[in-house]
């Protein structure tokens, strides 16, 4: 049993465990338990369900997302036709028309192993991509809440110890190249853009890993604009589409930050000029010097006396 779990894992994590159904209502049908044995619903401790349900949520959503569904039915056992009992949650795609004749009949299996495997791995990355969607941004589709908002920009170790520990080996990856197939959809460019321009600066800080992996996020969001993909995104989302543009270092760069934060501005309305102000600041530091200069101790370049008196000042540099 083990193994076949290992053959369809989609996710796992020190609280839970999640892969395919072996018999799926639908392909992309998801089993979600966690990984301490409990039974029944009610014996889950308290202090288990914040986590528990923050993965069933966001699963709740990425199933229909790679499975191409409509919406996500979501069931809890009750211990009956069990062989084992342990609590699990089951999480299949629904679209209109589909067929499904009471809860869980009739079943589509998978055509073959190729089309399982091909269901897994797509699986495996949407929800990936969704809880760092969610972590950044808070659930739902619109506004993000102050309790997010205020963590984007500010230096806070505990934060960056909760990131680095749930989404340290993700950035690794992309770092070194991987999740490729995350550049095919808004939502899987967005989330890796995060983990490229912002959770190497939140876990590099001070260092040369900070700017790591800038040159892959400013080609994956000057594609996104060229593409008109960013006006798919919510308003919070575009500002951190727009970042690596602003990080960029050169003239284009700038005037690709100045240009995309002021639209945002003007389709968004007065609350999001903020960001506008911030690109401006940087690009007078561009103009003036052509690159940062509160990044040179980091990447070992020597610092010309103008920059040297520049950041004796305020608003000198953007760690």
């Amino acid at each position: 049993m083990r193994g076949e779990v290992e053959l369809s894992r989609v996710y796992e994590d020190e609280e839970v465990l999640a892969f395919l159904d072996h018999k799926p209502v639908f392909p992309g049908h998801v089993l979600l338990i966690p990984k301490r044995h409990v039974v029944t619903l009610d014996e889950l401790d308290p202090e288990e369900v914040p986590g528990l349900f923050e993965k069933l949520r966001v699963l709740s959503r990425a199933v229909p997302l790679a499975a191409g569904g409509q919406g996500c039915f979501v069931a809890n056992n009750n211990i009956v036709s069990q062989s084992v009992p342990h609590l699990h949650w089951h999480a299949v795609p629904r679209t209109k028309g589909d067929g499904l004749k009471g809860f869980f009949w009739p079943r589509h299996p998978y055509r073959d192993a190729e089309a399982q495997e091909a269901m897994r791995s797509k699986l495996e990355d949407v929800i990936l991509q969704e809880l760092i969607l969610d972590f950044w941004f808070g659930p739902g589709n619109g506004p993000s809440s102050e309790f997010y908002v205020k963590r984007w920009f500010t230096q806070d170790a505990d934060f960056d110890r909760v990131l680095r520990r749930r989404f340290g080996k993700t950035m690794e990856t992309a770092l070194a190249g991987g999740l490729q197939s995350w550049e095919s959809t808004p939502r899987g460019r967005l989330a890796l853009i995060l983990v490229l321009d912002q959770f190497t600066r939140n876990l590099g800080r001070h260092t040369a890993a900070a700017f790591a992996g800038d040159e892959r996020a400013q080609r994956l969001a000057l594609e996104m604009v060229e593409q008109n993909v960013d006006q798919t995104l919510t308003d919070d989302q575009r500002v951190f589409a727009y970042l690596p543009f602003e990080h960029g270092e050169s003239a284009r760069w700038q005037e690709l930050s100045l240009k995309q934060y002021a639209r945002l501005g003007e389709q968004a309305g007065p609350k999001y000029q903020n960001y506008l102000t911030f690109a401006q600041k940087h690009a007078v530091i561009i103009e003036r010097f052509g690159r940062y200069p509160h990044r040179n101790e980091a990447l070992g370049r020597e610092s010309t006396p103008e920059e040297k008196a520049f950041l004796e000042g305020p608003d000198s540099t953007f760690w």
